[in-house]
């Protein structure tokens, strides 16, 4: 799909061009036309009140207004356009392995005590949310954090999982909308939902029938001056105005010591509830996207309910500045008004609408599962299995974030068994066991996977690689180890599927423990419903375990050659063991003999 991406970028960059010049010629045109009308206004006040010079001046201040409004939709049609160059100039990057333009690398989700997540480099700047994530929402970016940690996997089937690969294929197929989609999005980034959204979604209380008569009945104290100078009391009209005016400044200050502070808030919010319209008339401006996500994603009513708010924030938002707070609060209740204009939406959008805008961000979750199909060389929908053993297989899988141009792919295959992959140092070893992990996380997520086939059931995937000591926690290398490994020991006790992927067992602690305490290990996690890869320089263990011809444990390796000072990688895993090591070697080359 790259190519597609590199294509588009020439038109594109020449739509752009196009239209900076056409809004460049109505700004002029606006200049024109704003002195044209000045000047015709005022030549006519010059030439004594002309009447035909103030018709002139009307009507190039009426065609002014008109070019105003065109101009700011062309404005609005090139902000847009930018923001598709954008995103395509991503997707470009994407498939170069390129991570400096990607705008969110999720480093907030970020959570080292996760089964998984840091040891497979899922948040940050070099990462799976980096290179993956196309959402320019803050529920967005959450749901498709949720699923890259794979938060609800005790609730996956294989069912739901094909659901999702069908909603992916379908975005997949259709490159230029999430583009749009994208541009859109980014143009109305949501980064932060406003406090007083939440709260008043999660208010769902009308606003007392005592105030609703209030500020109802209140305007019609205005009447007054009108009946002061019906009955011939001219002179006494100001006073009676300034009386209905200081009335209802007092009715405002009393109306501000009442717990509504959050609700005006709401106000603010409008630009947010806009972001959020213009999402979903684009996502359903399709057919056949509508009858896919209305109603089993987006409620009938989402539309109602955000053109609902948006009526209610308007209105509101007038008294946003303080002078016409003032102003309409002098003439009438107005914070009243508007109090219960949101109160009222608050009970009858309020849950619906936060409920719809959750799974709005599982929509975009779903575009940003699209992406790996678009960006990888070679591409599949992983086959998943229901049953509830430990199986998976993987045909020329590639580490997504690797450079595409150098990246070397492998094949590996484990049934309810566990792995133990030797090989010198660098020689691949874990990126092999990351690839596995990645693998996992994209298939139960619905996305297609960068190899030629995966299939596997559904498993935990629980993972030991970086491993550091912490002197706050006063804690070693080993001993943060030793917590990793029994949380995962604790976890093959629940009779639950699960992968295990372990890097360099027990590295803190001398041979000869290291191998006994591996030992053991392997074996408390040899369980029909337990897979799992370790790699190890420890050939020891590797000695003890072929020895005992235990049939649960299998051999993969990495091997190398050496020219001159040079040591050659292919990367390639292949069968049994390996005692090879090329420390010493690394070593004289820079220096220790």
């Amino acid at each position: 799909m790259i190519p597609l991406y590199e294509e588009l970028l020439p038109g594109l960059n020449e739509a752009k061009e196009s239209l900076s010049k056409v809004n460049s010629r109505f700004g002029l045109i606006r200049l024109f036309l704003f002195i044209a009308c000045v000047a015709f206004i005022i030549a006519g006040f010059v030439r004594g009140n002309s009447i035909p010079l103030f018709i002139v001046g009307g009507v190039a201040f009426c065609i002014f207004v008109f070019v105003c409004v065109i101009h700011k939709k062309s404005k609005y049609m090139e902000a847009i356009l930018d923001e598709k160059i954008k995103a395509d100039s991503r997707y470009i990057s994407r498939g170069k392995g390129d991570y400096k333009d990607m705008v969110f690398d999720g480093s907030e989700y970020i959570n080292h005590s996760h089964d998984f997540s840091s040891d497979l480099d899922v948040f940050g700047p070099h990462s799976l949310f980096a290179l993956y994530n196309i959402s320019h929402s803050v529920f967005g970016c959450k749901s498709f954090a949720d699923k890259l940690k794979l938060k609800d996997i005790s609730k996956l089937t294989k069912q739901s999982i094909i659901n999702d690969q069908k909603i992916v294929e379908d975005f997949t197929n259709d490159p230029e909308f999430l583009l749009d989609y994208e541009a859109v999005a980014a143009h109305h980034s949501i980064t932060k939902m406003p406090e007083a959204l939440l709260t008043l979604c999660l208010r769902n209380e009308k606003l007392k029938s005592g105030y609703k008569w209030l500020y109802r009945l209140i305007p019609l104290i205005w009447l007054a001056p009108l009946v002061v100078l019906f009955l011939g009391y001219a002179s006494y009209v100001r006073i009676a105005v300034l009386v209905v005016i200081l009335i209802n400044l007092i009715i405002w200050f009393c109306i501000s010591r009442l717990d509504l502070s959050d609700i005006f808030k709401a106000g603010m919010i409008s630009k947010q509830a806009e972001a959020i319209k213009v999402r979903v008339e684009l996502l359903l401006s399709d057919e056949k996207r509508r009858e896919t996500f209305v109603p089993s994603y987006l409620s009938e009513t989402f539309e109602d309910d955000i053109n609902s708010l948006i009526k209610a924030c308007s209105v509101c938002s007038l008294r946003e500045q303080p002078i016409f707070a003032l102003l309409l609060n002098a003439g009438m209740p107005y914070d009243l008004m508007c109090a219960d204009r949101l109160f009222d939406w608050s009970v009858k959008h309020g849950k619906n609408f936060m409920d719809d805008v959750a799974r709005l961000g599982d929509i975009e979750s779903l575009m940003s599962a699209s992406v790996p199909g678009l960006i990888a060389k070679v591409s599949s929908f992983p086959t998943i299995r229901e049953d509830k053993l430990a199986y998976f297989e993987g045909k020329e899988m590639t580490h997504p974030l690797l450079d595409p141009s150098k990246a070397v792919s492998n094949s590996v295959s484990i049934d309810s068994k566990s792995a133990l992959i030797t090989g010198s140092n660098m020689s691949g070893k874990t990126t092999l066991i990351r690839t596995v992990g990645i693998m996992m996380v994209l298939a139960y997520m619905g996305a297609k996977v960068p190899a030629e086939k995966v299939d596997c059931s559904i498993m935990r995937i629980m993972t030991s690689m970086r491993i550091a000591d912490s002197l706050e926690e006063n804690m070693s290398t080993f001993k943060a180890e030793l917590i990793r490994i029994g949380s995962i020991v604790e976890a093959s006790s629940k009779e639950v599927p699960m992968m295990f992927l372990i890097d360099e067992v027990f590295r803190g602690t001398n041979s000869q423990d290291r191998t006994d305490g591996a030992e053991i290990l392997l074996k408390k996690l040899n369980k029909p419903y337990i897979s799992g890869f370790m790699t190890t320089h420890d050939y020891a263990l590797c000695d003890r375990a072929a020895e005992t011809k235990d049939e649960n444990i299998v051999f993969f390796h990495f091997s190398e050659h050496y020219e001159g000072d040079e040591v050659i990688f292919d990367y390639k895993l292949r069968s049994g063991q390996s005692h090879e090591s090329n420390a010493m070697f690394l070593m004289r080359l820079v220096g220790i003999k």
